[in-house]
């Protein structure tokens, strides 16, 4: 009986011990995450001139037909044939390097293999501006054109695509037969105009592009300096 009483009690002082000992360490706390901060993304990039053209550009016009106004637009089949060996021109003096350099190899060519029709042609144009231009200089009237001609053929944001074209039509000019030159000539002169109205059309759309940027976004960059373009001589 006293035994079995020092064992209950052993056990009890044990019990006691073992409740009195050091407690566990708390659980650590969570820590919170970081607090979100909203940052606003950046506009998007402004929009820019297409080819690297000046901010400063000027469309030209539409005519009352709707389309935009060119040197070379409502000409005569002589004037036409006339400006399409004027683009190749051009293209000699302004389309440079390994790859558009063989252009004035094949303007030279051009001009002795289709001599006889660009002659008829030169001819034919000089008597349509005596008609048109009675009482005036007429031939200086033309050399005056002309020159916009060339300014007009060597705009610098095309020059890449002027240059591809002309070099393709100096090499197929030269393989077209005597009697259908003209009918290549008229559409081939279709062909390099389409290439400054498709640039005016994206410059149309930049404009707007632009506009509606600064509308949103309300901010405006220094315009980029004018490109004088080079004059072909």
């Amino acid at each position: 009986m006293h035994r079995f009483g020092r064992n209950l009690a052993l056990v009890f002082v044990i019990g006691t011990v073992a409740a009195c000992g050091p407690k566990p360490p708390p659980k650590p706390m969570p820590v919170p995450p970081p607090p979100v901060v909203f940052v606003a993304p950046p506009p998007p990039v402004m929009p820019l001139p297409p080819g690297g053209a000046a901010s400063s550009t000027k469309l030209p016009a539409y005519g009352a037909d709707g389309l935009r106004i060119t040197p070379n637009r409502g000409l005569s089949r002589e004037e036409a044939i006339w400006n399409f060996r004027s683009a190749i021109n051009v293209a000699a003096l302004n389309c440079q390097g390994p790859v558009w350099g063989v252009i004035a190899q094949n303007y030279n060519k051009l001009i002795v293999v289709h001599k006889a029709r660009l002659n008829q042609a030169n001819t034919a144009v000089d008597n349509e501006y005596r008609k048109r231009f009675v009482g005036q200089n007429a031939l200086r009237v033309r050399d005056t054109r002309t020159t916009e001609l060339y300014n007009y053929f060597a705009l610098p944001p095309v020059r890449e695509q002027f240059c591809n074209a002309a070099l393709a039509k100096s090499q197929e000019s030269l393989t077209v037969p005597v009697a259908t030159f003209a009918d290549y000539a008229v559409a081939g002169l279709t062909d390099f105009d389409n290439i400054f109205l498709n640039f005016y059309d994206a410059y149309a759309k930049y404009e707007i592009d632009l506009a509606d940027w600064k509308l949103k976004y309300g901010q405006t960059t220094a315009s980029t300096p004018p490109v004088k373009a080079p004059t072909a001589g």
